[in-house]
C-alpha cells in the first residue's frame, strides 16, 4: 500500500472526525479508508485511533503520529511551492562564465546591474578563456550558462542571440609611422600582425567585406594570445596590427593611443551568444538574465554607432 496515500487517509479520519466524510473528501470508499488506517497500525505496531460506534479519539501514539504526518505534508507543499516559484520569478543560484577580456570590460556591469535588481538570485561570475569549440561542462562546473562569440550547435545545448559585436583592425600610431598604413586587406601580409590563438589554421585568415565583396587574407605575425586584451596591450606598445573586439580598444580608439585601419573594409561582426544545458523549461533565472542582457546590450548601441562614425571619418 502506497504510504503516503494511508498517511492522508489517516490525516482525513481525524480531522472530519468520521471514515465516512474522509472517504467522500478523498473521492474513495469507507472500506478502503478503514483499511490504510488498519494498515497504518499494522506496520506502527501501535493503535491510533480508539473507535467506537458513535465517535473517534486519538491515542497518544495517535497525537504523535498525526504531527508527524502533517509537518511531512507541509514541508512537501513548502517544496513544490519553492519549485514551482523558480518559474515564476528568479530564485536561488546563477552561476555564468565569460571570456575574460569581455567579462572585465562589458558584461561585469551589466551583471552588476541585473544583480540590483534581482535581489533573491546569488549570482557567481566566472571569466575564463571560454573555448570557441567544444563541451563547456556544465554540470561539472556548477554553470547555467555560458557567454561567448562561437560555439558548436548541439541537442543537448540552447544558443540564444544576444547581441552583434563589431570587431575593427587597429595599430599604434608609432606602428604606423614605422611601418606604413595599409590600404586593402592583402597589404596586411608586409605587416606584423597580432594574431589571436585558437589552435587551428583559420586563426591567421583575417575576413572583411569591403567594396568588391569579401577579401579574406592569410596574416602573420609574431605575437600571439588567447585573450583580446593582451592583443590590445600588444598593440599598444607598437608590436603591429590586431582584429579584436570594438568593445575592447573602444577608449583606446577615442583617446588616440589606437587608430582604426582599413576603414573600407570591415570585419564581420560576431554575435554574442548565450549557451545553457537544454531542459524541457527554461529555468525562470536564465531566461530573467538572457532578456536582461539583451536589454541591456542594445542600449549600448550609441556607443556602437560613435565607432562606426569614427572609422567613417577615418576613411
Amino acid at each position: 500500500m502506497d504510504r503516503f496515500r494511508t498517511m492522508e487517509s489517516f490525516v482525513r479520519v481525524v480531522r472530519a472526525g468520521s471514515f465516512t466524510i474522509a472517504a467522500s473528501q478523498l473521492g474513495l470508499s469507507r472500506a478502503l479508508i478503514s483499511r490504510h488506517v488498519s494498515e497504518l497500525e499494522t506496520r506502527l505496531g501501535v493503535r491510533l485511533l480508539n473507535r467506537s460506534t458513535r465517535s473517534l479519539s486519538l491515542t497518544d501514539e495517535g497525537t504523535a503520529y498525526l504531527d508527524f504526518c502533517e509537518k511531512v505534508f507541509r514541508d512537501i507543499e513548502s517544496s513544490e511551492r519553492a519549485i514551482v516559484r523558480t518559474r515564476l520569478e528568479p530564485v536561488g543560484t546563477l552561476k555564468l562564465l565569460a571570456p575574460k577580456s569581455f567579462g572585465a570590460a562589458h558584461l561585469s556591469d551589466a551583471v552588476i546591474a541585473f544583480a540590483k535588481i534581482q535581489p533573491r538570485l546569488q549570482i557567481s561570475l566566472l571569466l575564463d578563456n571560454t573555448p570557441y569549440r567544444g563541451s563547456y561542462k556544465f554540470a561539472e562546473r556548477g554553470l547555467d550558462m555560458v557567454l561567448c562569440f562561437s560555439t558548436p550547435s548541439g541537442s543537448a545545448m540552447v544558443e540564444q542571440e544576444i547581441a552583434i559585436m563589431d570587431w575593427v583592425v587597429c595599430a599604434s600610431p608609432d606602428y604606423l609611422a614605422r611601418a606604413g598604413r595599409p590600404q586593402t586587406p592583402a597589404d596586411l601580409t608586409g605587416h606584423d600582425c597580432l594574431l589571436h590563438l585558437e589552435g587551428t589554421e583559420n586563426d591567421s585568415i583575417w575576413r572583411f567585406d569591403g567594396p568588391k565583396g569579401p577579401a579574406p587574407v592569410k596574416v602573420s605575425g609574431s605575437f600571439f594570445s588567447n585573450t583580446a586584451q593582451a592583443l590590445r596591450k600588444a598593440a599598444i606598445a607598437g608590436l603591429g596590427i590586431t582584429l579584436v573586439p570594438q568593445y575592447v580598444v573602444r577608449d583606446d580608439l577615442d583617446a588616440g593611443d589606437l587608430v582604426a585601419v582599413l576603414p573600407r573594409y570591415r570585419a564581420p561582426p560576431r554575435p554574442l551568444i548565450a549557451v545553457y544545458p537544454r531542459t524541457p523549461v527554461v529555468p525562470r533565472k536564465v531566461q530573467a538574465f538572457v532578456d536582461f542582457l539583451k536589454v541591456w546590450m542594445a542600449e549600448q548601441n550609441p556607443v556602437r554607432h560613435r565607432l562606426n562614425a569614427r572609422l567613417a571619418v577615418d576613411a
